[in-house]
């Protein structure tokens, strides 16, 4: 039978002390506000600690926790964690079957390589309403994972770590949510990525991921801030990217009703494009090949190219818009493209190719200009 045993350092409850040397299996803890140390850890055996104060910054535990093969279930609600250093604040073993529960709750990390929240085994993570600060969410290779995380923040901006590193096998369902930082996936992935009105920085998508995207947004503006590569296939719904997409190797990609300041694809990539606006540059090489329909492609002064093809890739498309601002399209190598166009800021089109026979522009004057290089 579960107990609910109150923690107070003041007199009124049991000590933590107490409380931690008689801890038995389905205890539910309830800590008063205050600071609460674990010296060396705790192996957790299906328990929930609460805090009872207003906030999860009144009760604040210093101390890292470890899930084991017998640990069915931890919970911890309420509560704000500072990890000691040198150690995960909460480690999932390699041999666990457990659910890992974090409500209302603030982990707190050093900015090192030591992970907020290491899953190893088989695990089912929830986190709501909670706060990873200074430190990452890591699903390892051996994990098998289901995570939920709703209206939660991962803020950890590293140069050399993921925020959320997502290896193993699993799906991760991440809706109302912020990821101050890497969202990413390694080649020996093979995981479901479900983004909801959910925020990111950075998005690196390998190995076998399958990623579901909608009313979302990645912030950065680099070249590549979303980067899709290996064998990934990715549905892409009303969402905005203010930095670029880049596609690689075999990927395949479904854009609809969102906007992108840039695009690449590259290697064997395919892209699907429908009722979306690039707005800065787009470039497809190699064997790259694009769909377009209702698409509005659009240039700016610092990019040479508003659009731009080479080696063997192809872009078909259709009822599109088309505005150069100043810059230029390009049709170079073998690649080669076939435009229906229905509107341009431009009169006539410039087109600068080798091969003239391998374009195909209706809607519009174009004139081809040989490429010189």
């Amino acid at each position: 039978m579960a107990r609910l045993i109150k923690v107070s350092g003041r007199g009124d409850g049991t000590t933590w002390k107490s409380a931690l040397k008689d801890l038995q299996p389905d205890d539910v803890l309830l800590l008063a506000p205050g600071f609460y140390e674990l010296d060396r850890g705790l192996e957790v055996n299906n328990i929930t600690i609460k805090g009872t104060g207003n906030t999860p910054d009144e009760t604040v535990i210093s101390g890292f926790f470890v899930l084991e093969n017998n640990c069915n279930f931890f919970t911890l609600e309420n509560i704000a964690l500072q990890t000691k250093s040198g150690h995960n604040t909460i480690y999932v073993e390699d041999d666990a079957d457990t659910y890992l529960t974090l409500r209302n709750t603030t982990l707190y990390g050093d900015e090192d390589d030591m992970a907020a929240i290491a899953v190893n085994g088989k695990c089912t993570l929830e986190l709501f309403s909670s706060k990873i600060l200074n430190s990452s969410v890591s699903l390892f290779a051996q994990a098998d994972f289901r995570l939920t995380m709703t209206d939660s923040l991962i803020d950890y901006d590293s140069e050399n770590y993921a925020a959320l590193g997502i290896q193993g096998k699993g799906t991760a369902i991440i809706s109302n949510s912020m990821i101050h930082g890497n969202l990413s996936t390694y080649p020996n992935s093979n995981a479901e990525v479900d983004l909801n009105n959910t925020a990111i920085s950075y998005g690196l998508i390998h190995g076998q991921t399958w990623v579901n995207m909608l009313n979302s947004t990645v912030e950065k503006n680099d070249d590549s801030s979303f980067y899709i590569s290996d064998d990934s296939w990715v549905n892409i719904l009303q969402s905005e990217f203010k930095g670029g997409i880049f596609l690689d190797k075999n990927t395949r990609t479904l854009i609809q009703n969102s906007k992108i300041d840039r695009l690449i694809a590259c290697d064997n990539a395919k892209v699907t494009l429908n009722n979306s606006t690039i707005i800065s540059h787009a470039d497809f090489q190699d064997k790259a090949t694009a769909d377009a329909t209702r698409v509005a492609f659009s240039g700016r002064d610092d990019f040479e190219y508003f659009l731009a093809l080479n080696g063997q890739a192809t872009l078909g498309g259709r009822d599109l818009i088309i505005n150069p601002n100043g810059s230029r399209l390009a049709v170079q190598d073998d690649a080669k493209i076939k435009l229906n166009i229905v509107s341009s800021s431009a009169q006539d089109l410039e087109v600068e190719c080798n091969r003239r026979p391998n374009i195909n522009i209706l809607g519009m004057r174009w004139e081809a200009k040989k490429n010189n290089d």
